[in-house]
Order: C-alpha cells, then structure tokens, then sequence
C-alpha cells in the first residue's frame, strides 16, 4: 500500500496542530484576566505574609509558597473569602469540597491568632 502525498500532508498537520495546542494548555502563563474568581499571580513568592494572606502554605496541596519556583500562586475568591494556593491546578479540588478547605483555613486562622497572643 502506498501512502498518498495529501493523506500525510493532512495528517501531518493534524498532529502539528494538536501538537501546539497541547503545548500552549500545559504553559504557566497567568489566567485570563476575564476570570471574575482569579486575581494576578503572586509574583512575590518569598513570603506570602507580605500579600495579607495569613497561610504560608496551600490548603490543598500542603505545599509551601514559593517551594518550587516554577508553581505560580493562584488566588480564588470564594464568596467573599480569599483563599490562595500553590498553582491554578489546586482550584478543581478545592471546588469539589469547598467547605473542608474553608473549614481548614478558618483551623489554621485561629491556630495562629493563638500563637501570636502567646
């Protein structure tokens, strides 16, 4: 069987473009500012303190902030409470049981009211 000169031409530029496609969804380039949930990535990733935010690490994940400097910190807001993790990646498992993770942050919150009262 000979292979046709159309047929690969197609063919080849099916895997190009799925190819380039693939490549561009697997980037860390930030959100689409549209996103009414996201904010700018946090590109200061030597203390999240420094933003507000009271953790240092993600609720998700347990990852700390700027522990690898390849994940961009991504901040969701869920209504009207702020929540920041170590990657955009972390907010599908967050939104499956949103009330554990708020009920983690609210623990951690109060962990470290008492810390600082001491």
């Amino acid at each position: 069987m000979k292979i046709q000169p159309d047929s690969f031409t197609l063919g080849f530029k099916i895997l190009l473009v799925a190819s380039v496609f693939t490549f561009l969804s697997c980037s860390n380039n930030p959100t689409d500012p549209s996103d009414e949930n996201s904010t700018e990535p946090d590109t200061n990733q030597t203390s999240s303190l420094d933003d507000g935010y009271p953790l240092d690490f993600c609720l998700v994940s347990g990852s700390d902030f700027g522990e690898d400097p390849d994940m961009i910190p991504y901040t969701h807001v869920y209504e009207g409470t702020v929540i920041k993790f170590c990657c955009k990646p972390c907010l599908p498992r967050f939104e499956k049981d949103p009330e554990k993770y708020l009920t983690d942050l609210k623990e951690e919150i109060e962990a470290l009211a008492k810390e600082s009262k001491q």
